[in-house]
């Protein structure tokens, strides 16, 4: 809000060409100074301890006399000032001396343009301070032994408009916190959790196949490896208690012999492994209504169907490949099956047939999952109360497994009572953190603070294991919470330094970092609101979040409608925040549009009537405070 304040009385140049006292000239050409002050009106930034403001203008250049200087003097008077009349000796005597600026008169004897007055001044805030208005006083001294001084003034300073320079914006200080305005209808929580890096154990598939003698369907540890494989069975049944599954599996026989005898073999042979599986069941005391829910499905291979596993073993023996040839054109040709089965057997080859690939057709396999540890969300939650009962132990879960489980629960207590759980035998930074955000999450949705110090505690208890950002950006909103601003800038500083390698957390702490370069500005300028403004379009979209960014693009003082934007869209993440429709109304304010204004303004009194005083006073409104609208919402 950039405004020219010319100061006094303008007169025209030149009416004292020649004076015996040059004092006297001096001070009486001092009504033709102008000078400029930014930002009209005055403000504070970041931490609101001073006040920056740049002075600018022209010392007519008749005024500098050799021998002598002209020193502007400014005074920022507090508390109600309407009254006060320029020239008026006790004006300043509740004053504080901002600064001065001294131009001798010796510099500029021979120059003839007037004289540039640029400077920046500064004054430490006091509440006090938020009333009042900027006086100065100019003094022309003769310089030498016996120096002689008179003054101009004091004037009181106006802007370009008439009006004068009146009191301090304090805007800045409405900056929130990340978790300040949150919306806790949305159970979107503003705090950093672990991932549980969980991850279910697959189920493995067990391929179990046992071979067969020719023309058999005895299932003997003797062949092949029969032995091996029975071990195999009755270690897993004897492992752990199998769920129920159902086994997808097949049976074959080798070409010799008939094809009512051979069709029969596959069949018997299915048989033969299902009751190997059914033997182990009742070894290990499986009830008969148990065993009866384990299902075994045989394709069973007739005569025909065996050829293409025929060739294909065919094809991998050691016999040439003439009689690979002829052997699988045998087998595959025109006639009766029997037949071409007794052709064979006039081969040459015929042996190592019988030899290499035909007990590799006398079979039964099957296929069987076998299923991981997995349990689910159910059986977790279930043994965590076994668990807090003293049923089970505590490491009959994972610490992947506790987290996981409490994070898929929605209910806070629930999740709450899973971690405590957990902390008791995992006690490491994970479980602790998630426990303390937990916390917060059922003081933030419940408005309760009766588990905020538990929360503190459990965090604190993270951050002692391993420092992490996560443990310390949660820390500086228990802090917040609690209303402890120095703690939680303390631990937003850490969080901002320890960052995160989990992208959602990144952006909870770009929040933090928006706030505290909002925090960090000493002047419009500096570019400390615009690296909030970078870090909180990165951040998540809460209401305090798109707060700041309305903020630190307000107080740069260029786009008030980006500003506004800003505060719109933090007002729909929570429509009961009454400080994003004040400072909504602060924007509006300084485009002059009154209506606007007061109607933002209405809203933020309707949800918190203390805001009717702080709007009164608050020189923000200067320029719209007149309008029906404006008065409307403070009546």
């Amino acid at each position: 809000m950039k405004s020219k304040i010319a100061l006094g009385i303008l007169l025209g140049a030149g009416m004292f060409a020649s004076c015996k006292d040059p004092l006297s000239e001096m001070t009486k050409l001092a009504k033709e100074q102008q000078m400029t002050v930014d930002p009209n009106p005055l403000e504070i930034h970041g931490r609101g301890d001073k006040v920056d403001f740049k002075l600018s203008g022209k010392l007519p250049i008749k005024m500098m006399k050799k021998g002598t200087s002209y020193t502007l003097e400014l005074y920022y008077v507090p508390g109600n000032i309407d009254n006060m009349a320029d020239m008026d000796p006790n004006a300043l005597t509740q004053g504080q001396r901002v600064g001065a600026y001294e131009a001798k008169g010796d510099e500029y004897v021979t120059k003839k343009e007037d004289v540039a007055v640029n400077k920046e001044f500064n004054m430490g805030y006091q509440d006090k301070f938020k009333e009042g208005g900027l006086f100065l006083k100019g003094i022309a001294t003769k310089l030498g032994s016996k120096p002689k001084s008179k003054e101009f003034g004091p004037v009181r300073l106006k802007d370009k408009d008439g009006k004068f320079v009146k009191g301090i914006a304090t805007t800045v200080l409405l900056v929130k916190s990340p978790v300040s305005g949150v919306n806790p209808t949305t159970s979107e929580s503003p705090f950093a959790s672990f991932d549980h890096n969980y991850s279910a154990p697959k189920d493995d598939v067990l391929e179990v196949g046992v071979n067969f003698e020719r023309g058999s369907f005895m299932l003997s540890p003797n062949t092949g490896n029969n032995k091996a494989v029975m071990e195999t069975i009755t270690e897993l049944f004897k492992e752990t208690k199998v769920p129920a599954f159902e086994a997808q599996g097949t049976s074959s026989h080798s070409p010799e012999g008939t094809e009512a005898v051979n069709t029969g073999l596959a069949e018997k042979r299915a048989m033969a492994l299902q009751m190997q599986f059914k033997t182990m069941l009742e070894k290990f005391k499986y009830k008969k209504d148990e065993i009866a829910e384990y299902k075994f499905n045989f394709s069973k291979k007739v005569m025909g169907e065996t050829i293409p596993e025929f060739n294909d073993l065919v094809d991998a023996s050691a016999l040439s490949a003439g009689d690979k040839a002829d052997a699988k054109s045998t087998l595959g040709g025109d006639g009766d099956f029997t037949e071409k089965e007794l052709k064979l057997q006039k081969k040459s080859y015929y042996k190592a047939l019988m030899d290499e690939v035909y007990p590799k057709m006398r079979y039964a396999k099957t296929g069987i999952k076998k299923p991981g540890v997995a349990k689910s969300v159910a059986e977790m939650s279930a043994l965590t109360k076994q668990i807090r009962d003293g049923k089970a132990k505590g490491d009959a879960l994972t610490e992947a497994e506790y987290l996981y489980a409490a994070s898929q629960t929605s209910d806070l207590d629930e999740r709450a009572e899973i971690l405590m759980t957990a902390q008791k035998t995992y006690d490491t930074y994970k479980v602790n953190n998630n426990l303390g955000s937990t916390l917060l999450d059922i003081t933030l949705f419940k408005k309760s603070n009766a588990k905020l110090d538990d929360a503190i505690k459990y965090l604190e208890a993270g951050m002692g294991k391993q420092e992490t950002g996560e443990g310390a950006y949660n820390l500086a909103m228990a802090y917040s919470i609690k209303g402890d601003n120095a703690k939680m800038e303390e631990y937003l500083k850490k969080a901002s330094n320890l960052g995160s390698t989990n992208p959602a957390v990144s952006k909870l702490i770009n929040g933090a970092k928006g706030y505290l370069a909002i925090k960090d500005a000493q002047k419009r300028n500096d570019g400390k609101y615009r690296e909030a403004v970078d870090f909180l379009n990165n951040a998540p979209q809460s209401n305090p979040n798109l707060f700041n960014k309305g903020l630190a693009t307000l107080m740069q003082g260029i786009n008030y409608d980006e500003a506004i934007a800003n505060f719109n869209s933090a007002s729909q993440k929570n429509p009961k925040d009454a400080i994003t429709f004040y400072a909504l109304a602060v924007a509006y304010a300084r485009k002059g549009q009154e209506a606007d204004a007061g109607k933002a303004l209405k809203q933020a009194v309707e949800l918190d009537n203390t805001l009717k005083g702080k709007a009164i006073k608050d020189v923000e409104f200067e320029k719209v405070k007149n309008g029906a609208t404006f008065k409307d919402a403070i009546k």
